[in-house]
Protein backbone atom coordinates (compact mmCIF):
# COMPACT_ATOMS: atom_id res chain seq x y z
CA UNK A 1 0.00 0.00 0.00
CA UNK A 2 1.11 3.40 -0.55
CA UNK A 3 0.89 6.35 1.67
CA UNK A 4 -1.70 7.67 -0.65
CA UNK A 5 -3.36 4.55 0.02
CA UNK A 6 -3.34 4.44 3.87
CA UNK A 7 -4.53 8.03 4.02
CA UNK A 8 -7.17 7.74 2.25
CA UNK A 9 -8.08 4.80 4.45
CA UNK A 10 -7.03 6.26 7.42
CA UNK A 11 -9.11 9.53 7.13
CA UNK A 12 -12.07 7.35 7.40
CA UNK A 13 -10.75 5.81 10.60
CA UNK A 14 -10.18 9.19 11.96
CA UNK A 15 -13.70 10.68 10.66
CA UNK A 16 -12.56 13.23 8.62
CA UNK A 17 -13.46 13.66 5.24
CA UNK A 18 -11.66 13.17 1.81
CA UNK A 19 -12.16 16.55 0.78
CA UNK A 20 -10.50 18.28 3.68
CA UNK A 21 -6.93 18.40 3.10
CA UNK A 22 -6.02 21.41 5.93
CA UNK A 23 -4.84 18.01 8.13
CA UNK A 24 -3.08 15.71 5.27
CA UNK A 25 0.76 17.04 6.02
CA UNK A 26 -0.13 16.18 9.66
CA UNK A 27 -1.22 12.64 8.63
CA UNK A 28 1.50 11.92 6.35
CA UNK A 29 3.91 12.51 8.54
CA UNK A 30 1.99 10.17 11.15
CA UNK A 31 2.01 7.65 8.45
CA UNK A 32 5.89 8.30 7.27
CA UNK A 33 6.50 8.09 11.19
CA UNK A 34 4.94 4.53 11.91
CA UNK A 35 5.82 2.82 8.54
CA UNK A 36 9.22 3.77 9.48
CA UNK A 37 9.30 2.49 13.17
CA UNK A 38 7.79 -0.54 12.09
CA UNK A 39 10.44 -1.13 8.89
CA UNK A 40 13.04 -0.79 11.57
CA UNK A 41 11.27 -2.57 14.26
CA UNK A 42 10.51 -5.73 12.12
CA UNK A 43 14.00 -5.30 9.87
CA UNK A 44 12.28 -5.55 6.93
CA UNK A 45 11.91 -3.42 3.19
CA UNK A 46 8.77 -3.32 2.59
CA UNK A 47 5.38 -3.66 4.88
CA UNK A 48 3.63 -7.24 4.03
CA UNK A 49 -0.28 -6.70 3.30
CA UNK A 50 -1.02 -8.51 6.40
CA UNK A 51 0.13 -5.18 8.14
CA UNK A 52 -1.52 -2.77 6.26
CA UNK A 53 -4.70 -2.71 9.09
CA UNK A 54 -1.90 -2.75 12.33
CA UNK A 55 -0.01 0.43 10.25
CA UNK A 56 -3.63 2.14 10.18
CA UNK A 57 -4.57 1.18 13.67
CA UNK A 58 -1.32 2.50 14.87
CA UNK A 59 -1.54 5.98 12.58
CA UNK A 60 -5.05 6.49 14.34
CA UNK A 61 -3.49 5.79 17.57
CA UNK A 62 -0.75 8.12 17.30
CA UNK A 63 -2.32 10.86 15.69
CA UNK A 64 -5.23 11.02 18.37
CA UNK A 65 -2.55 10.81 20.82
CA UNK A 66 -0.24 13.32 19.66
CA UNK A 67 -2.98 15.78 18.35
CA UNK A 68 -5.70 15.32 21.08
CA UNK A 69 -7.32 18.53 21.12
CA UNK A 70 -8.90 17.55 17.29
CA UNK A 71 -11.48 16.01 18.59
CA UNK A 72 -14.05 15.86 20.42
CA UNK A 73 -13.68 16.23 24.03
CA UNK A 74 -16.29 14.21 26.81
CA UNK A 75 -17.97 16.47 29.03
CA UNK A 76 -16.45 17.55 32.19
CA UNK A 77 -16.98 14.20 34.61
CA UNK A 78 -18.55 14.75 38.08
CA UNK A 79 -15.72 14.19 40.32
CA UNK A 80 -17.74 14.73 43.59
CA UNK A 81 -21.34 15.78 45.05
CA UNK A 82 -22.28 16.52 48.13
CA UNK A 83 -25.84 16.77 49.05
CA UNK A 84 -26.34 18.60 52.07
CA UNK A 85 -25.55 22.49 50.75
CA UNK A 86 -25.77 21.01 47.31
CA UNK A 87 -21.47 20.98 46.67
CA UNK A 88 -21.14 19.62 42.82
CA UNK A 89 -17.08 19.21 41.43
CA UNK A 90 -16.53 19.00 37.85
CA UNK A 91 -12.83 17.09 37.05
CA UNK A 92 -11.16 18.21 34.36
CA UNK A 93 -12.09 16.92 30.49
CA UNK A 94 -8.66 16.10 29.35
CA UNK A 95 -7.99 12.90 28.62
CA UNK A 96 -4.00 11.96 29.74
CA UNK A 97 -2.40 10.54 26.69
CA UNK A 98 1.04 9.58 25.77
CA UNK A 99 2.60 9.24 22.96
CA UNK A 100 5.92 7.56 23.92
CA UNK A 101 9.02 7.49 21.60
CA UNK A 102 9.22 5.49 18.46
CA UNK A 103 10.52 2.42 20.36
CA UNK A 104 8.21 2.36 23.18
CA UNK A 105 5.33 3.31 21.11
CA UNK A 106 6.21 0.18 18.50
CA UNK A 107 6.69 -1.71 21.60
CA UNK A 108 2.95 -1.69 22.98
CA UNK A 109 2.00 -3.54 19.13
CA UNK A 110 4.56 -5.50 19.96
CA UNK A 111 2.09 -9.01 20.02
CA UNK A 112 1.14 -7.98 16.22
CA UNK A 113 4.44 -7.71 14.57
CA UNK A 114 6.55 -10.19 16.45
CA UNK A 115 5.67 -12.59 13.54
CA UNK A 116 7.03 -10.10 10.88
CA UNK A 117 10.28 -9.32 12.75
CA UNK A 118 13.89 -10.55 11.28
CA UNK A 119 16.56 -11.64 13.08
CA UNK A 120 19.36 -9.01 12.31
CA UNK A 121 23.41 -10.69 11.49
Amino acid sequence: MTIAEYLIKLKMLLGITLDDTSKDERLTFVLETVVQAVLVYCNITAIPKALNNVILVMSEDYYRGKYPTEFEQAPAAVTSVKRGDVQTNFGSAKPVVKVGSGADFVQSYESQLIAFRKLRW
